[in-house]
């Protein structure tokens, strides 16, 4: 190594050359040691650069002595996104980068700085980086020089860039608010204590259970509301929980803010920082008053359970009593059955019906019981009614059953039984015996006929005796040998047509007045009311003209006709009455959309059929309206009306699932209108009016077993279908035709057979003959009859007497070509 030369050595050296290469060796040791100074300068500038670039601290340096003369590091203009070349930066745009939002107060802070006396400043702001318009929080950190007055003339320091520090703070500040809002939200006491016990969070519930303010609330001292008698156990149970630095629970009572003692279960457990430093408690309190004093309560009832179980018992058993009595006593059938549809009870009227014991019936499927399986069907019925019940539904049903003490009718109804949860434990089956008030209402209804029957006599005897008139006076020219033919045609036309309205008024008579269930079937509305209106014209008297009008063709409806025809004599008796026999009636017949608003009831959609029955007379005063339906209401004088005719045919309509409708002006007349359900035209009718105009056609010889008690109607009955080319052979009862048919089956290809005959009548004639011979046809004849009326379900042909030739030749023809077509 060389050794090191002085400035005063090189010039002590007496030698000149020695001397100058001293000094230049000494001046290149000079030079050097300034480079090395100069590199390591620059190697600690550009380390302390690295380390404020990696810690994002730029400084600045502001001179004030010239205005604000700016002078900015790299790292500086880096930080704020400035090029190089915005090293000395105005005062404005430094002012300019700072956040719309915080740039009045930061700049007023930097402004109030260097008008104060500190030698510090330090500032927060956001500016906005022009570089990628991104926002990044400030920190400034800077040190004022002032001169001997006071005055700021320097300011040196660094900004830092916090963003990242400003994120974790907002986040923490986002987190805790998060927590403070749940907390809050919650209906518990909620709190959070440090080591030293005091509280440094309590929710809404813990501040409003003390009714203090939240500052008071945090610091209170709940020993002050805790009962006197939990407060040792309480503090004994604190102390252990804290130092097990376990999750702990305590039971006490406390006093409200209202006063009132309340238990609380509260709930701690430990802390823990980051580090798993033990920093203090969360708790949590549930308010378990309810729970305590329904614990105090059964501990109450347990040491009187005994007595209470005797004297529940006792109450059961007298509950029980009252209601065996209520149910010995009831008229109505009733019972209870379980899951199983089996009978666990049943009262004295329903044994009574079935005349049994319960030792007969419980225990049994109730749909197995004699109830029910005396009639066809009826087992299944209620089987599947009882399925019902265990789907949480009721039924109700209206039927009939054959019982040991005869044939009833009931309103029958099986609802479930519920426990007090909800769940179906069994059904109770009820039914009211109500075959005396069918009995009273069909009577009610065949006296509502008879009273228009009454009104009919008169004018039906009339219309008789016109008709006998013309066929009295026809038969007494036809004998006259000197009658020309075409007379003698005539007066045999006559004679057919009296004899065809006959029959039409006298069908109508007896339809009308037969007494039999409500059969609901599809009619045409416009043919009933124009056959009506002939019924009534003599009923109403020769000065009312009466008008009917049908509108639509083809207007279809399903109800019972006698009804309908009853309902409508009523009216027109009505109408009559209020014309004082002179006027004018019309009954006209339309379709309809709905049934517009009645009687208080929202109106219905649909299709109907409309009949309005109008008259001219004196109206229905205002006072009237509302009552004109009701049962036995009459204006008339005693003696000329029961108040019956128009109750009937308001339960007709509601009965067919229409309506009726009354509009009236005192003075000025009335309009009864009823609605009907319009339906389709049913194909039987097509088929029926294409064969109305068929004339009548051969017998082409085939046989014919006439069954006639009568020697007159059967010998014409004979000769007529000889007449139509038929083999005929006749007997005068059900037993004789039994014994040809005994003898040979084939021996005739038709049965044509009156209904009423001594002994055995037609009708069962012909379910003899269908259960022995059951190709062989049967074709009934009658004038009217009951048994016929009540068994037209049985599927006989019928022909109505008096008939025609042409019919009774189609109804034969029709009968043997369906013999024909089942053989094929």
């Amino acid at each position: 190594m060389r050794s090191r030369i002085t400035t005063a050595d090189a010039l002590n050296d007496r030698s000149p050359d020695t001397a100058a290469e001293r000094l230049r060796q000494h001046l290149e040791d000079i030079a050097r040691e300034r480079d090395d100074a100069y590199r390591a300068l620059q190697e600690r500038e550009a380390e302390l650069a690295r380390i404020q670039r990696i810690g994002k601290v730029g400084g600045l340096e502001v001179d004030f002595r010239e205005g604000f003369k700016n002078r900015r590091s790299p790292e500086y203009l880096m930080i704020h996104g400035l090029p190089p070349e915005a090293a000395d930066e105005t005062h404005e745009e430094w002012v300019n980068r700072i956040h719309p939002d915080d740039r009045d107060a930061a700049v007023k802070h930097f402004l109030d700085a260097l008008a104060g006396t500190s030698e510090d400043y330090t500032a927060e702001y956001r500016i906005i980086r022009p570089s990628d318009g991104e926002t990044r929080w400030i920190r400034v950190v800077a040190k004022i020089e002032r001169d001997s007055n006071g005055r700021a003339i320097r300011l040196v320091g660094a900004h830092i860039d916090a963003t990242d520090q400003m994120l974790v703070r907002e986040t923490l500040r986002e987190s805790e608010e998060r927590f403070r809002l749940i907390a809050d939200s919650a209906p518990v006491p909620i709190w959070v204590t440090k080591l030293d016990r005091t509280r440094s969070f309590a929710n809404q519930a813990y501040v409003d259970f003390l009714g203090l303010p939240y500052d008071q609330a945090i610091a209170f001292d709940w020993r002050k509301v805790l009962h006197p008698d939990d407060l040792p156990h309480v503090l004994q149970q604190s102390v252990q929980g804290e130092a097990s630095l376990k999750p702990f629970v305590l039971e006490a009572r406390y006093k409200n803010a209202s006063g009132e003692w309340r238990w609380l279960r509260s709930e701690s457990q430990p802390r823990w920082d980051p580090t798993g430093k033990h920093i203090g408690f969360i708790g949590v309190a549930h308010d378990i008053t309810a729970a305590k004093q329904a614990e105090i309560e059964l501990r109450q009832l347990n040491e009187t359970l005994e007595e209470r179980i005797v004297e529940r018992t006792a109450e059961l058993e007298s509950n029980e009593s009252r209601l065996r009595a209520i149910l010995g006593t009831s008229n109505q059938y009733q019972g209870l059955v379980d899951l199983k549809g089996e009978l666990l009870y049943a009262n004295k009227t329903a044994l009574d019906g079935i005349k049994a014991s319960s030792a007969d019936v419980i225990g049994k499927p109730l749909w197995q019981t004699p109830w029910f399986t005396g009639t066809h069907g009826m087992s299944a019925t209620v089987r599947e009614a009882f399925d019902t019940v265990l789907r949480g539904e009721a039924v109700r049903m209206e039927m009939r059953l054959r019982l040991p003490i005869g044939e009833r009718d009931f309103e029958f109804s099986m609802r479930p039984v519920l426990d007090r949860h909800g769940n179906i434990t069994g059904a109770v089956p009820e039914a009211v015996d109500v075959t005396e008030r069918r009995r009273g209402e069909e009577a009610l209804r065949q006296s509502q006929k008879m009273e228009a029957i009454g009104q009919l006599t008169g004018g039906v005897a009339h219309d008789f005796n016109n008709l006998l008139t013309i066929i009295r006076s026809a038969t007494d020219f036809l004998r006259r040998r000197e009658l020309p033919e075409e007379r003698r045609r005539r007066y045999v036309d006559a004679i057919s047509d009296t004899v065809e309205r006959a029959s039409k008024l006298t069908a109508q008579l007896l339809a009308f007045a037969r007494r039999q269930p409500l059969k609901p079937q599809i009619f045409d509305v416009g043919s009933q009311v124009e056959g009506v209106a002939q019924l009534v014209r003599p009923l109403v008297g020769g000065r009312i003209e009466i008008s009917v009008e049908i509108n639509d063709a083809d207007c279809f409806t399903v109800a019972d006709i006698a009804q309908f025809e009853t309902a409508l004599i009523n009216l027109a008796i009505n109408a009559r009455d209020a014309m004082n026999g002179e006027g004018r009636l019309t009954i006209a017949v339309r379709k309809v959309q709905g049934i517009p608003s009645l009687r208080a009831h929202s109106a219905r959609g649909g299709d109907y059929v409309a009949i309005s029955v109008s008259d001219t007379g004196s109206g229905i005063a205002p006072e009237n309206i509302d009552a004109i339906f009701e049962p036995f209401f009459t204006t008339k004088e005693v003696g000329k009306g029961t108040g019956l005719g128009l109750s009937q045919a308001f339960g007709f309509a509601k009965q067919s699932e229409g309506d009726i409708a009354v509009t009236s002006t005192h003075g000025q007349g009335a309009t009864f209108t009823i609605y009907l359900p319009q339906v389709q035209c049913p194909a039987a009718e097509k088929q029926a009016a294409a064969l109305t105009s068929e004339a009548a056609t051969t017998g082409r010889g085939y046989r014919v077993l006439v069954v006639e008690d009568n020697d007159d109607v059967g010998q014409f009955s004979t000769e007529l279908l000889e007449d139509l080319g038929y083999i005929v052979r006749r007997v005068a009862n059900a037993n004789a035709a039994l014994a040809i048919l005994g003898e040979n089956e084939f021996a005739v290809d038709l049965v044509f057979s009156d209904v009423i005959m001594p002994g055995m009548n037609g009708v069962e004639l012909a379910g003899i003959i269908r259960e022995r011979y059951p190709g062989l046809p049967v074709v009934l004849t009658s004038g009217y009859s009951n048994v016929l009326a009540e068994n037209t379900h049985r599927g006989f042909e019928l022909i109505q007497k008096p008939y025609s030739v042409e019919s009774l030749s189609r109804i034969l023809r029709k009968a043997i070509t369906e013999k024909l077509s089942a053989a094929r």
